[in-house]
């Protein structure tokens, strides 16, 4: 039996295999590819979310700032206290040069005593309390500017927490790291010093370091005076690094809250990342 192949002619037999030809294209007309009527193969656009650590948003100092401010003013008020009992001894042990120790009564002397100790403790607290707060502040507001004009900086972000706790040279690396966070947070970065001046700053520092200074000094005389001379001129000098340090603590207040300010109206401005 002779299949349908077979009984086929030579030209039956070509079309059965075979598709048919496309038809020739007319004279003067480009043959288009037969992919090119078929639907485009476009590749897939795959967008990939950012690498970590690529985008730092800014983060308010303006809590911080606050916290700061009251704490230094607590710390105002109890160095005024210390002061104020530095004073009571320098009356007490006044009295007895003058009169001998029958002119001051057991009370009175007791209180004296126990008025300085409770102010030191009081002061002490109130350093505790505000060191970490304003050091965590600092930190904050050193990582703005750093986003405003990262190029205004030679010292990389942890010098605001670190530099703090060098010996001897924290007396000038946080001073440094100051400056720079100051000239970043101004209006213009990179506009001459005479553009907002950072008097308030340097007038913080100053009084930081004497106060410090006078701090240490009058610590070291009252505690190794033994004469009522020496315990009364000890008294001096703690009331004066007390009131030295009140002036340096409400200035303080004033730097954070003035640098505060300029980072907010500098973020509200659009400067740097968004917050």
């Amino acid at each position: 039996m002779k299949t349908q192949a077979a009984e086929a002619g030579p030209g039956e037999t070509a079309s059965a295999s075979a598709p048919a030809p496309a038809p020739a294209p007319a004279a003067g007309v480009a043959a288009v590819p037969a992919a090119a009527s078929a639907t485009p193969n476009l590749s897939p656009v795959v967008v990939r979310p950012p690498a970590p650590g690529t985008y730092q948003p800014l983060r308010s100092p303006v809590g911080l700032g606050l916290a700061a401010v009251i704490l230094l003013g607590v710390v105002a008020v109890t160095d005024i206290v210390a002061a104020l009992a530095a004073f009571n001894i320098r009356r007490v042990v006044t009295a007895m040069s003058d009169g001998g120790f029958l002119a001051v009564g057991q009370e009175d002397a007791d209180f004296a005593d126990m008025m300085m100790a409770g102010a030191s403790g009081a002061q002490l607290l109130a350093l505790l309390a505000t060191v970490p707060v304003f050091i965590v502040w600092f930190h904050r507001v050193r990582a703005n500017a750093g986003l405003f004009a990262p190029d205004r900086f030679t010292r990389g972000t942890g010098w605001a927490i670190g530099g703090w706790f060098v010996p001897i040279a924290f007396l000038w690396i946080p001073r440094g790291v100051a400056a720079e966070t100051w000239r970043a947070s101004r209006t213009d970065p990179h506009a001459p010093d005479d553009h907002e001046r950072a008097t308030l700053l340097n007038v913080w520092w100053g009084l930081f370091v004497a106060a410090w200074i006078a701090t240490r000094f009058a610590d070291r005389r009252y505690e190794r005076a033994e004469s009522l001379h020496e315990i009364v001129s000890a008294a001096d000098f703690v009331v004066l690094a007390c009131l030295l340090d009140v002036v340096a603590a409400v200035v303080a207040a004033l730097f954070v809250h003035r640098l505060t300010r300029m980072q907010h109206a500098k973020a509200l401005r659009g400067a740097g990342n968004p917050v």
